[in-house]
């Protein structure tokens, strides 16, 4: 065999070596490449699942639609079936329509987490109302980009708006002592999306419903308060600059207690006539201690520890305790709040 052949030959071998990383390559436009998630009670078996796919180029979305008795057997439906290659990683949302919800989403975040399908930082929301007509919603829209945008903080995202993704989901319905709260969402009339609150969870099922406004003070306690807006009676409307919190738990083996201490500063966007500054400070010291007594009362009503305070009495409580935190611990807690609020001037001055 001749050197320059022996050469030649190994150049060709390597060279197909390199290439064969490719073969297995899918041209996008032969991709389909879900935004958003869909799941509800089915007809006739255990699950339906809804996809919400782009065209490419195209201000168009398409919807595909099947039933099964697990999301897993659910995807494989749709994959069979489709002229394309299915790619569930670029999944940004998973609604769930709340009767589901309010059943148990335990198999869901197990498909989500566990399949390697779906990315963990898919964000979550429960439909309100019709789960077929948001899932159907034929306006042109780049719904990839709405859909996130509703969530993200750098878009339309406000303090009204509580945020969860799919792995906080899988966390917490794990914890002995943390629960959580998903945004509802409903079909909008102008917008893709009508917030309508959040649902308070117990372990992986939705116990109970606050308001957007209730919505904020959890907020405010999760340290996510960005610019959040709050109206004071009719005097005026604040805005919230920075928000600092802390917590103090008491366990003396028998009954627990926390004192916590809210910080507001806030800045007055707009008032009322010649109102006084102490008056608005008050004011809104006594609304945010009222909103909160509701929220707290709602959760402990509902054994719910969305706040997360059992993690503060932790290193206190006996293995035996953590497990019965929520069922038998969290609705005994005795909450002290001390809220002060710094008004920094009367008004945006431009």
């Amino acid at each position: 065999m001749k050197p320059g052949f022996a050469v030649k030959a190994a150049i060709l071998l390597c060279s197909v070596c390199c290439l064969s990383g490719c073969w297995g390559h899918k041209d996008i436009n032969r991709r389909l490449l879900p935004i958003v998630l869909g799941v509800s009670e089915g007809k006739q078996e255990k699950y339906h699942v809804v996809l919400r796919i782009p065209v490419p180029g195209k201000e168009m979305i398409r919807s595909i639609e099947v039933e099964a008795e697990t999301i897993g057997k659910a995807v494989d439906k749709i994959r069979a079936d489709a002229e394309q290659s299915l790619d569930l990683l670029h999944t940004k949302l998973l609604l769930i329509d709340e009767p589901l919800a309010r059943k148990g989403i335990r198999s869901i975040l197990d498909y989500t987490i566990r399949s390697k399908e779906l990315t963990p930082k898919a964000l979550m929301a429960i439909v309100s109302g019709d789960f077929e007509q948001l899932m159907e919603d034929k306006r042109k829209t780049t719904v990839g980009t709405i859909s996130f945008d509703f969530f993200s903080k750098e878009a339309g995202w406000t303090p009204r708006i509580s945020i969860v993704h799919a792995w906080e989901a899988y966390r917490d319905i794990q914890s002995y002592t943390r629960d959580m709260a998903v945004p509802i969402i409903s079909k909008g009339k102008d917008t893709l999306y009508h917030l309508e609150g959040s649902a308070i969870m117990q372990g992986d099922r939705m116990a109970a419903k606050i308001s957007p406004d209730e919505t904020i003070i959890y907020n405010l306690f999760q340290g996510m308060y960005v610019e959040g807006t709050i109206d004071v009676m009719d005097h005026a409307t604040v805005v919230t600059d920075q928000v600092t919190v802390s917590n103090k738990a008491v366990w003396d083996g028998a009954q627990p207690k926390i004192l916590i201490t809210l910080k507001v500063s806030a800045t007055i966007e707009e008032k009322q006539g010649k109102t006084n500054e102490d008056i608005i400070k008050k004011e809104l010291e006594q609304l945010i201690a009222n909103r909160f007594k509701k929220l707290f009362q709602t959760l402990q009503d509902n054994n719910s520890d969305a706040l997360g305070l059992g993690r503060y009495f932790r290193n206190t409580l006996t293995e035996e305790q953590r497990k019965n935190w929520k069922p038998q611990l969290f609705p005994k807690l005795q909450c002290e709040t001390v809220i002060d609020v710094d008004i920094r001037n009367n008004e945006n001055l431009k």
